[in-house]
């Protein structure tokens, strides 16, 4: 009896099939890889963008040096860029995004920084947290604040935004 060389017809479409589902798999595990890759690089950035605020907000005192804690939010005819306390910053937006020395970064125009100052108890740092519900009024001199940021990423002009980070710290009155 010979014996024939060769794959059989049910052998070599096995052999396909084995192979096909292995580079599907591989083309799926690249694109998702993509994926986390481009997330990661949006999460550095949104990252780097609310830092800026922070440190931008570093050296700012907790009150206006003029009316001291007179007013919550801008004084009289102040206006950006001449904030010049913590407060002042409540509800600002800024698209494109600043630096920490307030120069606009325009190659980042698809990312926003928001801004909120809260006032809090600084016995319980844990109070006042839900912004869109306060439950100590803004206009309350408490002696601490919680500053967060917000940095939203909008991938087309038509695109809705999406929050990327936030970050959030304590000012304490000294």
């Amino acid at each position: 009896m010979r014996r024939r060389s060769g794959f059989t017809l049910l052998e070599t479409a096995l052999a396909t099939i084995i192979v096909a589902v292995g580079i599907v798999s591989m083309v799926q595990l690249f694109a998702t890889c993509t994926a986390q890759n481009r997330n990661g690089a949006h999460m550095t950035t949104a990252m780097l963008l609310a830092n800026n605020i922070q440190e931008m907000m570093a050296n700012l005192p907790f009150n206006d040096p003029t009316y001291s804690s007179e007013y919550f939010g801008p004084e009289p005819g102040e206006v950006w860029p001449n904030y010049n306390d913590v407060d002042d910053f409540d509800g600002l937006k800024f698209n494109p995004p600043i630096d920490s020395f307030k120069n606009p970064l325009p190659q980042l125009s698809q990312y926003t920084q928001k801004i909120t100052v809260m006032p809090i108890y600084p016995t319980q740092l844990n109070s006042n947290t839900n912004e869109a519900s306060p439950s100590i009024p803004k206009t309350t001199y408490t002696g601490a604040v919680r500053v967060r940021v917000h940095v939203y990423y909008q991938q087309a002009p038509a695109s809705p935004q999406v929050e990327v980070y936030s970050s959030s710290w304590i000012r304490v009155d000294r």
